[in-house]
């Protein structure tokens, strides 16, 4: 009877599929380890641990910023490579190649100019060298008057042509025998300190009545809007005549530089005794002169002459205003940029 009350007794309720008394059984067996929270290592939600410690995390995080930086659009990378020039040159006219580039079936690289008189060496050069058209046009050099001031690397074929109109191209001084070379700016401070000449400063767009001594081959004027550097020549012109002529220093080309000042001149002279109908007079464009031969020669280019009866025995009493006139590109654009006249419109009276 005992038994079988045993085993009618209901069975203890059981927790995660085990009995009760089992479960309380390995609970005791287990220690049980109070967790303390740990300083300095709390995290924000959506942070990650980083195992090492500082330093491994501000390593990472060096690297990150470096894959970042990797990733975000910049500049081209460059570097500086030799080889031999004759690469870069036609190999009929020996010049600059200039894009497109061609070739022949011999290999020969070829200007497109030269392609078809390649028939009697080896055959017309067809094939246009797209890549190399790429690369003629990446192959970039220092400017020759790097030692003068200028920074910019140009492109192989156009070196020459930034040569002429370099803003930083030495000048010589006009003095016979001196042999100074500088920029515009240069020459300045070597007129003033070395041959103790004056400089004559002017404004733009008004005459100035200058005193030149005749015994002074070659006088200095500055504009002072932007400084540019002017020389007022004088030579005789034969026994009856003075030459007076008047250049901007500067590269010979760089007149037909975008955005360069073009300048345009008017020289005067009258009879010292102020009669008004004895009177020469000049209106000219001003050419740029590297001053590479000395002072203007008397006579040559754009001059001035002057009779002997307009002249004192020692100086030159002369007028001269130098306009500075907008480049016929910017006035091309200036005017296409006034907006037409409104359109007239007819109105009947009644």
């Amino acid at each position: 009877m005992a038994g079988q009350e045993k085993r009618l007794s209901p069975p203890t309720p059981a927790v995660n599929g085990e009995h009760g008394g089992k479960k309380a059984r390995a609970q005791a067996l287990v220690p049980v380890v109070k967790q303390e929270p740990r300083q300095g290592v709390e995290r924000e939600e959506g942070e990650v641990a980083n195992a090492g410690g500082p330093a491994a995390a501000a390593v990472a995080m060096a690297a990150s910023t470096e894959a970042l930086v990797a990733l975000a659009p910049g500049p081209p990378a460059l570097i500086d490579v030799r080889f031999e020039v004759a690469l870069l040159h036609c190999k009929v006219c020996l010049l600059p190649l200039k894009p497109p580039v061609f070739k022949c079936e011999s290999g020969h690289v070829l200007c497109c100019y030269c392609r078809g008189g390649h028939v009697e060496v080896c055959g017309r050069a067809d094939i246009h060298c797209g890549g190399m058209d790429a690369f003629i046009c990446a192959a970039k050099v220092p400017c020759s008057y790097q030692g003068f001031g200028c920074e910019q690397y140009v492109v192989y074929h156009q070196a020459e042509q930034h040569k002429r109109a370099c803003q930083h191209a030495p000048c010589l001084c006009p003095e016979l025998g001196c042999g100074f070379l500088g920029t515009p700016p240069a020459l300045i401070d070597h007129f003033t300190a070395v041959h103790s000449r004056p400089i004559i400063a002017v404004r733009y767009g008004r005459p100035w009545n200058l005193s030149l001594p005749l015994a002074q081959r070659w006088h200095v004027v500055v504009g002072q809007e932007n400084q540019s550097v002017f020389l007022v020549t004088l030579g005789e012109l034969g026994a009856a005549a003075t030459a007076v002529s008047l250049v901007c220093v500067r590269a010979d080309g760089a007149a037909a530089a975008a955005g360069a000042p073009q300048f345009w001149c008017k020289l005067s002279v009258e009879h010292p005794g102020g009669d008004k109908d004895k009177v020469v007079l000049m209106a000219s464009a001003v050419g740029s002169s590297t001053l590479s031969s000395g002072a203007p020669v008397p006579g040559q280019g754009m001059f001035l002459a002057v009779p002997q009866e307009l002249m004192s025995v020692d100086t030159l009493a002369i007028s001269v205003r130098i306009d500075q006139v907008q480049p016929v590109a910017d006035a091309a654009a200036a005017a296409k940029a006034i907006p037409p006249p409104p359109a007239r419109t007819t109105r009947r009276l009644h």
